[in-house]
């Protein structure tokens, strides 16, 4: 059972801070709070995704001369952590458990990943833990880009894929990075080993888990729904590094002169007259042995005639 399965005695401070009905010896409530933690996602299915699109004038003002239409590209994978997420609304508790992440990494220009703050983990060591405190209201990833977001598909109107709530990782790195990646991964005929992704995400974490922990031990995160909305919540979040190791491949070597010798003298031994095959010695046998004994009785005569002649010129004068 998950630390956010039952919510019925929690108090939200704010979006980023929860008080449990338990007190510790000093008179304070233990705590859970929304902080910046990392996950580890194996990555399986790995895809580039190209489209074209237009290009509007809604968030960024474009500057005279630019295109209308822009090149845009998706790596997307399906993602899954030895933690769990727990997806849970006050006073209800628990609406959904998940390990498993639908990742898309898109590409932004240098300088927007990282937000305002440029918070990373370390920073929630301050709001967590045995130091557990409230956090700013505003948490201490504001202005990141990235999100993960919880959707029910059941429950919403837009037509989807999926036939089951959803957890969904939306994050990005610079330009030049993921022109890069992308590159490498299109052009690499070696098979893919293993891929990973380490999201950094603000999810709430009891403070006992987070003080007794080791890295290595299944972390239990909460991702809260807030105000009425059923049917998505969302938390920022932001890919800190994408990991992509590939299987080696074997390319054969040429053999060198001296090894096609030694191939071709070990051919030549094994078509000696000791190593002939019993139907060919057979054949032989049969078919040349009588031919040869006809050309030697000839030779024989010739070679007996002229022996005779010579002792006979010898003799007689």
């Amino acid at each position: 059972m998950s630390r956010f399965s039952k919510a019925n005695d929690f108090t939200l401070v704010n979006n980023f801070t929860i008080n449990h009905a338990d007190k510790l010896s000093d008179g304070r409530h233990f705590m859970s709070t929304c902080v910046p933690q990392g996950i580890w996602l194996d990555l399986y299915d790995i895809e580039f995704t190209h489209r074209v699109e237009w290009q509007d004038d809604h968030y960024e003002k474009r500057p005279p001369g630019s295109p209308d239409f822009k090149l845009r590209s998706v790596l997307t994978a399906r993602g899954t952590t030895k933690d769990t997420i727990t997806v849970f609304r006050l006073p209800d508790g628990e609406v959904a458990r998940f390990s498993e992440v639908q990742v898309m990494v898109k590409p932004l220009p240098k300088g927007k990943v990282g937000g305002e703050k440029r918070s990373s983990t370390l920073d929630g060591i301050g709001f967590s833990g045995m130091s557990s405190k409230s956090v700013p209201p505003e948490g201490l990833m504001s202005g990141e880009p990235g999100t993960l977001l919880y959707i029910d598909p059941t429950t919403d109107n837009w037509p989807s894929e999926q036939d089951k709530p959803y957890l969904q990782l939306e994050g990005y790195i610079d330009d030049a990075e993921f022109s890069a990646l992308m590159q490498r991964l299109s052009m690499t005929a070696a098979p893919v080993r293993k891929a990973t992704v380490r999201m950094v995400a603000e999810l709430f974490e009891h403070e006992v888990d987070a003080s007794l922990s080791e890295p290595w031990h299944h972390k239990d995160y909460g991702l809260l729904l807030r105000g009425e909305d059923k049917t998505y919540g969302v938390t920022r979040a932001r890919v800190e590094s994408v990991s992509v190791a590939y299987k080696p491949m074997v390319v054969p070597t040429e053999p060198d002169h001296y090894d096609l010798l030694v191939e071709k003298s070990k051919a030549a031994e094994q078509m000696s007259m000791d190593n002939l095959p019993p139907d060919v010695v057979s054949k032989i046998s049969k078919d040349m042995l009588v031919k040869i004994e006809r050309r030697l009785g000839i030779l024989t005569g010739i070679v007996g005639f002229a022996a005779a002649f010579v002792i006979g010129k010898i003799v007689l004068g």
